[in-house]
């Protein structure tokens, strides 16, 4: 399938949203120019995808080499103009979701095609993601959101999805704090609002560290009548949009610092394979080391997330098999939405191989 998407200026001539960037100053003298470069972007797109029409036909109406429209069409893929998806075939999907979905008790499963590169992978969930909120969000929903990248992936795919989204009087709200050290719109926070912009929707965030250094500190965290009631209002979530976080050294939370290589080595020797917002498990699912989730300020897995009727994970990483599997023997996800390697490692990890 392919799509021709609306982009802004910014998007066709950087070739990816700069949303942090300091505000440069009109310039009246390069915006037709700009106008001009997205329009011919557009018609070559649209000749060669929706026309049919090759390249030498299309140089030729319009006076073009035929090398120029090839550099076109590649800048109209960059500037994200045309998006070209793969569907998962239904003989390929369906045995896979039919297992995964009995095997594990979910509500249901969405399998997205495989991908070299897991940014491309992970946009791709995003998207799916986005798909599945636009069908369930209504005027009073509530939903929360987790952190990480692959949250991350569905407030961008939010966002390149708005002028397609509806509006509607929904709340989306923090599942946990932040990381200082964090960038890249990987804050719980930031992903909320880029969600609620894109619904229309009100945002509330956590404005407190995702985990505190102590269980003590924690508490003095959750003194802050802020930050307790937005704790409170997220527990009432309908929705909760998740990633699940692995338990190796180069995980996230490493990385931000948010747990230390000590702290995770501890853990894993425990029998952690994966985590649900700072509630770790092992590969049954049985929660593992307390005194990490006591010092998560914000929902926890072991206590919020049970109570949420829909609770949606989005990790499509193969590399995350083991810890798909912990978190789906926990009982806490009802709807998962995966790739189809990831799926059949789990589906083998198991114990019965597709």
């Amino acid at each position: 399938m392919i799509i021709l998407a609306q982009q802004t200026k910014r998007d066709v001539l950087n070739g990816f949203e700069m949303s942090n960037a300091a505000p440069r100053a009109p310039n009246t003298a390069s915006a037709s120019t700009d106008s001009a470069a997205v329009e011919l972007l557009t018609r070559v797109a649209s000749m060669y995808y929706l026309g049919d029409m090759t390249q030498e036909t299309i140089a030729a109406s319009l006076g073009l080499s035929r090398p120029k429209v090839g550099r076109l069409l590649t800048q109209a893929k960059e500037a994200g103009i045309v998006e070209i998806s793969v569907n998962l075939h239904p003989s390929l999907a369906v045995p896979v979701e039919t297992e995964m979905t009995a095997r594990f008790g979910l509500a249901r499963t969405i399998l997205i095609v495989d991908q070299g590169d897991e940014d491309n992978i992970r946009a791709q969930a995003g998207r799916a993601a986005v798909d599945l909120l636009d069908r369930s969000m209504r005027d009073g929903t509530i939903v929360t959101i987790g952190m990480g990248r692959n949250a991350r992936a569905v407030g961008v795919a939010a966002g390149i999805a708005a002028d397609g989204l509806s509006p509607r009087k929904a709340t989306i709200i923090s599942a946990m704090g932040g990381a200082a050290l964090i960038g890249e719109g990987l804050n719980s926070n930031d992903i909320a609002s880029r969600l609620g912009q894109a619904f229309g929707s009100s945002a509330q965030g956590i404005y407190a560290p995702a985990y505190a250094a102590s269980e003590e500190i924690r508490d003095a965290y959750l003194s802050s009548e802020d930050v307790r009631d937005t704790i409170e209002r997220a527990r009432k979530s309908d929705i909760a949009i998740v990633g699940i976080g692995d338990a190796n050294n180069d995980s996230l939370v490493v990385k931000l610092g948010l747990i230390t290589v000590a702290e995770m080595g501890r853990m894993r020797a425990d029998g952690a394979v994966g985590d649900i917002l700072g509630s770790f498990f092992n590969r049954d699912g049985a929660p593992i080391a307390s005194w990490i989730e006591d010092r998560v300020v914000g929902l926890t897995g072991a206590r919020d997330l049970r109570k949420i009727p829909t609770v949606i994970a989005v990790a499509p990483e193969p590399s995350k098999a083991e810890a798909i599997l912990g978190a789906l023997n926990s009982g806490i996800v009802h709807t998962l939405i995966t790739s189809l390697s990831a799926a059949r490692r789990v589906i083998e990890l198991a114990g019965t191989a597709t």
